[in-house]
């Protein structure tokens, strides 16, 4: 009796909640017991990772500004943060809030809102944002008449549809009524001047504007602020040393992928399984020289970046973008040097984008060369940015290190090799005790599950089993007893078959449940991974009902897209639903962080 008397006081509930929760427990089936404890592990998760603020009354007659950060790489979310404090400063009640966890279906009670959303693949909203995405697009999506809000996208010109995301929101609150405080920005890579010039217009529009009046069941809310805690930054990356750089693709594959190993003992980060790694690159120093000698320009001329006297040389290989071609770049291109056949491509649209994408820059200008200036060439350039990589070990069962696993971006064009600028630098320029710009970009979309018994199914295609490989870890450290499925997929089994020897060793000691394999090059008919999940549906609905997550981590415009599909089918089929009730049931799963994708 004592005992028991001990064990009460330790409970963290109290003895009616208590009987309410063994109440409510007897009268729940499997599916939905797992769907309570993904909604109170959300709640839960949401407290934690929130810095909550009581709103002063003395500001009761200030707006309630939301902001919602939608980030794919960390710049939506980074330019939040700072609008956030940006806003504090200048007296303004404020709340950020990140989009997986906004409520949506009380956006009816906003008054002020402000997104920033960047956009992925084919003009797609970033994956945190996809559930609130589906709910504005769709007929449930309440009337907003009462709503100001602003849009900052971010994107990137060398796709067709740049900055579609925002786009596509802003015309949707249009359509429900809701009123834009100012015209939205579409913002490149190289965002700065635009998001200045937007938060100081957006500063003065929500000043003048007499109609932005507070909601009183807002003020009511706390804030809830999600800051960024990271020491190390993009603007301020870690210098590390590299370890181990292997080929871990068969000498007869097609596929050039590396092991990295990199060594972080020296210096203090900190990482999950989930994260990525945020690497600044150097570009190619014989793509540098080419691309001197073919405009005619001296590699000992000196430029001035950000009050900084560069050679030209130190800028290109430091500095900009110079693998990556764009729409923009083209079109000026033609104009400095007066080219009639690319003037003529630049008149079409279409032909344009065909030849942006089939043309790297150093081709274009091996094809089309010319006599220009530092300056003008300068004038044409991106600044280079750093490339995201999804972590492939655990921190506590490698301590000191960080493993990222990065295939080599190739094109082949009229013969000639192209390679990407970050993946050809990783892979081919770097080597042990090498020095490398590093920073942690946390990713909490794609967290293993809190409770070390919930199953978890993980689908992946090529470098998109990195992070299950840091789950695995994660996983055999914590000596975790919930199930663990992998489906894999790349082209063939003797060359492509990634840590074959450590998923071996997993299965012997039975902390991997079951394993499924697709060798697309390897049968008389292409074998994929959603073929793989489609063969197991049954079994993967069971998974489901007994509380299973799923992830997925690999290419969206293809092989996550695939999945989707046959995980819709999987749904209608075993749990009966039509194909909408399917949807609202993955949408489901997402919302409660049980349907996870980390996708590029």
């Amino acid at each position: 009796m004592k005992n028991q008397n001990m064990f009460d006081l330790l409970l963290p509930l109290s003895p009616e909640q208590l009987n309410n929760v063994k109440k409510l427990e007897s009268t729940c089936t499997n599916i939905q017991s797992a769907w309570l404890s993904g909604y109170f592990w959300k709640v839960a998760n949401q407290k934690s990772n929130s810095v909550s603020l009581k709103i002063d009354e003395s500001n009761k007659n200030n707006q309630i500004i939301t902001i919602i950060s939608a980030s794919q790489t960390g710049n939506a979310k980074l330019l939040s943060e700072r609008l956030y404090k940006f806003f504090n400063k200048n007296n303004k009640t404020t709340r950020l809030i990140n989009a997986i966890d906004y409520q949506f279906k009380k956006i009816k009670n906003e008054k002020i809102l402000i997104l920033i959303i960047s956009t992925q693949g084919e003009g797609e909203p970033p994956e945190e944002a996809l559930s609130l995405y589906k709910f504005i697009m769709s007929k449930n999506a309440p009337n907003l008449n009462n709503l100001y809000y602003s849009i900052f996208g971010l994107g990137d010109t060398s796709y067709n549809l740049f900055c579609q995301a925002g786009k596509d929101f802003d015309k949707r609150f249009k359509e429900l009524g809701a009123r834009s405080l100012l015209n939205r920005f579409d913002s490149d890579i190289e965002y700065e001047e635009n998001y200045y010039q937007w938060s100081q217009e957006l500063l003065r529009s929500i000043d003048h504007n007499k109609d932005c009046k507070s909601s009183s069941s807002l003020l009511e809310q706390e804030k809830k602020v999600i800051i960024s805690k990271s020491y190390y930054t993009k603007k301020n990356p870690a210098q590390a040393v590299v370890l181990t750089n292997q080929k871990i693709t068969g000498r007869n594959s097609k596929k050039d992928i590396h092991h990295i190993e990199i060594d972080i003992s020296n210096i203090n980060i900190n990482y999950e399984p989930g994260d990525a790694l945020g690497v600044w690159y150097k570009n190619d120093t014989n793509l540098v020289r080419n691309i001197l000698e073919l405009l005619s320009i001296n590699s000992s001329d000196k430029i001035k970046i950000k009050n900084n006297i560069l050679t030209i040389f130190e800028a290109l290989k430091n500095n900009f973008e110079l693998t990556t071609n764009t729409k923009n770049i083209v079109k000026n291109y033609a104009i400095l040097t007066k080219n009639k056949f690319l003037k003529n491509i630049t008149s079409d649209n279409s032909n344009l984008q065909s030849y942006t994408i089939q043309t790297p820059l150093i081709k274009m200008i091996t094809d089309h060369p010319s006599k220009l200036s530092s300056e003008q060439l300068i004038s044409l350039l991106r600044p280079l940015t750093p490339r995201l990589y999804s972590i492939s070990s655990s921190q506590q069962e490698i301590d000191n290190e960080i493993h990222i696993t990065v295939g080599v971006v190739k094109k082949l064009i009229s013969g000639c090799l192209y390679l990407g600028g970050a993946s050809s630098y990783l892979t081919q320029s770097l080597k042990p005790d090498d020095m490398i710009k590093i920073f942690i970009e946390s990713n909490n979309n794609f967290r293993l599950p809190t409770d070390q018994n919930t199953p978890i199914i993980m689908i992946g295609a090529g470098t998109g089993i990195a992070p299950f490989r840091s789950f695995m870890q994660q996983r055999d450290n914590d000596g975790s007893k919930g199930k663990n499925w992998i489906f894999f997929g790349n082209p063939h089994f003797t060359e492509d078959f990634l840590y074959q020897l450590e998923w071996q060793r997993y299965i012997k000691k039975g902390l991997i449940t079951n394993m499924h394999l697709a060798w697309s090059q390897d049968e008389e008919h292409k074998v994929y991974v959603q073929d793989r999940i489609r063969e197991n549906g049954k079994e993967i609905w069971s998974w489901i009902e007994e509380g299973a997550q799923i992830y997925v981590c690999g290419n969206a415009s293809n092989m996550a897209k695939d999945v989707e599909k046959t995980l819709l089918d999987i749904i209608s089929e075993n749990g009966s639903l039509n194909f909408e009730d399917a949807c609202e049931f993955l949408n489901n799963l997402r919302l409660n962080k049980r349907y996870k994708r980390d996708i590029y």
